[in-house]
């Protein structure tokens, strides 16, 4: 992507950017009374038994929330979203379709600290990953994203100086997408973000008095049935051939 400097004097190339994705979905009311319906099935005790706290489903084993008929809405929503993603990423949606590998609820409670959050993490499982927000407090804590390498500042780095307190003992005037190692969004109730599932991500303790209520999923991108002679991408589960590991066959 090509960017003009201020005064239009040089232009600046950002390279290998990340794109994350976010929308407020219309019928939220809708999508949080059907999630509303199922948290009862799908919710959990974040203790657990080696004394620390858990707050994902994923963890518990409360993983397939995409299998309940009643959010079938609300995945069939999901996919035109991650079509427009792959859009805008320059790829064909027409050549896949999306499988669901895991749905699991994301309960934080109220008054957390700051050993309740959630540390960095990927889901290298998955192709893309993504976060629905059906109910958070106003003051939300971000979500925040984090670079895998420091591809501006590293050959810098001795130079390379923020000082949060005193600004003039700081190298740096300012941490901009440039030059972050770490990028922070504030969501809302509604909004929806998709990533690379292989984006490490963590989320800051809920210190807020409210509970805060996101569903999380895990989606991998298969070829469709008739593409059989491309040499890129997963066949369909049809065409896979399934053997167990463990010497039985």
């Amino acid at each position: 992507m090509r960017i003009p400097t201020d005064d239009n004097s040089a232009t600046l190339h950002a390279l290998f950017p990340t794109l994350v994705y976010q929308a407020n979905l219309d019928d939220h009311a809708a999508h949080k009374a059907a999630f509303a319906a199922d948290l009862e099935d799908f919710q959990f005790q974040p203790e657990s038994g080696d004394g620390g706290k858990h707050f994902a489903g994923e963890y518990h084993g409360k993983i397939l929330l995409h299998q309940e008929q009643s959010l079938r809405p609300f995945f069939e929503l999901l996919s035109t979203h991650v079509a427009k993603y792959l859009r805008v990423l320059g790829m064909k949606p027409e050549f896949f379709q999306m499988q669901c590998l895991k749905t699991w609820f994301v309960l934080c409670e109220p008054g957390g600290d700051e050993a309740d959050a959630l540390l960095p993490h990927n889901h290298s499982c998955s192709d893309i990953s993504w976060v629905y927000y059906v109910d958070v407090p106003d003051d939300c804590p971000a979500i925040r994203f984090h670079a895998a390498q420091r591809l501006n500042t590293a050959p810098f780095e001795s130079a390379f100086h923020y000082d949060w307190k005193h600004d003039e003992k700081s190298a740096v005037s300012t941490i901009n997408w440039w030059n972050s190692q770490a990028w922070s969004i504030h969501p809302k109730t509604g909004d929806l973000m998709i990533f690379p599932g292989h984006q490490l991500h963590s989320v800051d303790s809920n210190h807020t008095n409210t509970k805060r209520i996101s569903v999380a999923g895990d989606i991998a991108l298969v070829l469709k049935e008739e593409f059989t002679n491309l040499e890129f991408g997963r066949t369909a589960a049809k065409h896979w051939l399934t053997l167990g590991l463990d010497g039985d066959g």
